[in-house]
């Protein structure tokens, strides 16, 4: 054995099992600190490493407990003598190849009684904790492995996803901001220019309005109810025909038995009453069945739009502009198919008698034109005649009517009329009233309007680039702040938020063929995120949540969307959105529900390890998963105090002292509520 090698040496094993390895310490090994190399580290520790040699190189444990053996005895005084002991985890082994030492997980060989047990060497430590992934950010030291960077890598961390854990105050929040802005700047370094990141901040306590102003992107943060004064935040908005029918269902309760089909037949006929046929389309195909179509659309717009004459009055240069594009559309198609259909006639007759109206109420001018207010009369004409025409040709094919989850806009004001249209024609009416009422109370409340509501107008195009931005961006991120949205929606608009951008990246992914990497974070998810009984969620806008989130753990890998779960209470997430995870930095955590939760997620060899989540102080966690090559305990590295989420302890004694001045300027407050 080398001089180096009896330098390190330290122990001798003693016993060996499958899933343990128990040592003596030697009576020179260190007591407290041990310096070797000029590196100074504490030894013996819990979670720190020492080498075994073998014929493969040298196996790496991990210290999982630390104690007396009292049976040992002097023989020349026959007196006890207590002798350390160790027992170890085998966590990999390291390897020697021309480029150096590789650390492996796994073991090919276990040691067997009387092998020496070494400190470390430097190398070999770097070895061990080395990430040789392209793409890594640092997080931080490891005191237990010789104060070794401890990096970590950007793909399997975003693309696998992140379940950052812990107790308030913990540094849970800075944690997760840190790795976002250290990923940030590691691919400024790398490309020397604004990265082409998109991040979703999910904030339900608006931490992390200004934790990242002062990176090289374009950073938004929207809220409800922006106002004028604050040129900072944007209006957050989820408008309401983004809904889909699911959605719409939870947020109205509605029961599956009456209520779910017609508000389906309703979203569907409201949205099928703005899509305008594609002319396109009937060219290569026998277009009765679009005609059927283009007359079934109509009839949705008049039915939706026709409540009486005031409605009349206050939209005639909108309805005039919207029956004119119709009957223009109408002619195409009539064009097309010419002699194709022996109710063609008819056809033409209806469209002469439309426009016969339309012109009657056209007012032009040499700079301009506009319409006067169409009669009711008139439209209930037109109605009538369109409803004989429709009975002559037949119902159009499905596959022509929009489905009830399509995103198109519609108003949404019209859905809660619309619905008793619809129940008017069956039993139902009785079952539906508190649909109908709970809808218009949704669209009274200011708040939840500013959110949901139609104005101001936003396309889906329009929405897509608020969130994820466009060839034009340099990057962004976007700070969703639902700190005061309102309890009845927050989980909703969550909900459709996650499933849009889910969505859209799915949708890219067929168009270009390769992925948009983007990264998802949900903060307090044990609030979003929450597990539930199948028994008693039929209902629950909590349960939809939940579901979405649960589908982006399972495959958002395939399509980019790389997600971090961060939260105080793991043992109420989803099971499966937490199975799903396959990196956890996991900070102090108390609760002993908790720490059996995360027992569960690692294997039964590391569960030692986490015995020390109890006692982490703050700053302090332990990292592992497919992230970093080794579990270990990591120092995280500091960030500036104006880098940091908005989450500090509230300074009572100081402001109670008044050391520290707060403003009492309600008014301002108030303002700004109302």
């Amino acid at each position: 054995m080398n001089n180096s090698i009896l330098d390190r040496k330290i122990g001798i094993v003693d016993s060996v099992s499958a899933n343990e390895i128990k040592g003596f310490l030697l009576d020179e090994a260190p007591q407290s600190i041990s310096i070797l190399e000029g590196n100074v580290t504490f030894f013996p520790r819990i979670n720190s490493y020492l080498v075994i040699p073998n014929e493969t190189g040298w196996l790496v444990g991990m210290i999982s407990w630390i104690g007396y053996n009292h049976a040992v005895v002097n023989n020349e005084v026959n007196l006890p003598k207590g002798q350390r002991m160790i027992y170890l985890n085998i966590m990999g082994h390291i390897v020697e190849t021309l480029h150096g030492l590789i650390f492996e997980r796994g073991a090919f060989s276990l040691p067997t009684v009387g092998d020496s047990i070494l400190m470390p060497s430097v190398e070999q430590m770097d070895a061990v904790v080395k990430n040789s992934d392209k793409n890594t950010i640092t997080v931080g030291t490891s005191p237990l492995a010789g104060n070794q960077e401890i990096k970590l890598s950007i793909d399997s961390l975003f693309g696998r996803h992140l379940a950052v854990l812990g107790n308030t105050g913990s540094g849970k929040s800075c944690t997760v901001a840190g790795i976002v802005r250290w990923s940030i700047e590691e691919s400024i370094k790398k490309a020397e220019k604004s990265p082409n990141a998109r991040i979703i901040v999910l904030d339900p306590n608006g931490e992390y309005r200004h934790a990242f102003d002062d990176l090289d992107m374009d950073v938004f943060c929207y809220a409800i109810k922006a106002s004028d004064s604050k040129q900072d935040l944007k209006q957050l908005r989820a408008p309401a025909w983004m809904w889909t029918s699911q959605e719409w269902s939870r947020i109205l309760q509605a029961s599956g038995g009456t209520q779910r089909p017609i508000l389906r037949e309703a979203l569907r006929g409201l949205k099928s009453s703005n899509v305008n046929i594609d002319v396109e389309k009937s060219k290569n195909i026998i277009s009765v069945d679009l005609l059927k179509a283009h007359f079934h659309n109509w009839q949705m717009f008049l039915k939706n739009s026709i409540i009486n004459q005031d409605y009349l009055n206050a939209n005639k240069n909108k309805f005039g502009t919207q029956l004119n594009d119709r009957l223009k559309s109408m002619c195409q198609i009539i064009n097309e198919i010419k002699d194709t259909y022996p109710l063609l006639q008819e056809s033409k007759d209806f469209y002469i008698k439309v426009d016969a109206i339309l012109k009657k109420s056209l007012v032009q001018k040499p700079e301009f034109s506009f319409y006067n207010a169409f009669s009711l009369s008139d439209v209930n004409d037109i109605s009538q005649e369109l409803q004989k025409l429709m009975d002559k040709l037949g119902k159009p094919d499905e596959q022509y009517l929009c489905n009830e989850d399509d995103p198109i806009e519609f108003e949404i004001n019209q859905l809660a009329p619309y619905i008793r249209v619809l129940a008017q024609d069956s039993a139902a009416s009785q079952y539906l009233e508190y649909m109908t009422i709970r809808i218009e109370s949704l669209l009274k409340n200011t708040n939840i309007l500013s959110v949901i509501g139609n104005e101001p107008q936003i396309s889906l195009l329009d929405w897509i680039n608020h969130y994820l931005g466009n060839d034009d961006d340099k990057g962004k991120i976007c700070v969703i702040d639902l700190s005061i949205v309102p309890t009845e929606i927050v989980h909703l608009v969550v909900a459709v938020v996650a499933r849009l951008i889910f969505e859209v990246l799915q949708r890219y992914r067929k168009h270009y063929g390769q992925e948009l990497p983007t990264l998802m974070i949900m903060e307090e998810a044990h609030t979003f995120i929450k597990k539930y009984s199948e028994d008693n969620s039929e209902y629950s806008s909590n349960e939809l949540c939940t579901k979405i989130f649960e589908k982006i753990a399972r495959e958002g890998r395939k399509f980019g969307l790389g997600l971090i779960v961060s939260s105080q209470r793991p043992s109420e997430l989803s099971p499966t959105v937490l199975s799903q995870c396959n990196s956890y930095i996991l900070h102090r955590i108390v609760n002993d529900r908790d720490q059996e939760m995360v027992k569960r997620l690692v294997p039964d060899t590391l569960g030692k390890l986490l015995d020390e989540l109890p006692s982490l102080p703050t700053k302090k966690a332990i990292v592992l998963g497919a992230a970093v090559p080794i579990p270990t305990v990591v120092d995280i590295k500091e960030l500036p105090k104006e880098k940091r989420p908005k989450s500090e302890n509230p300074e009572f004694g100081d402001v109670w002292s008044g050391k520290c001045y707060r403003s009492l300027n309600w008014k301002e407050i108030v303002d700004e509520w109302i």
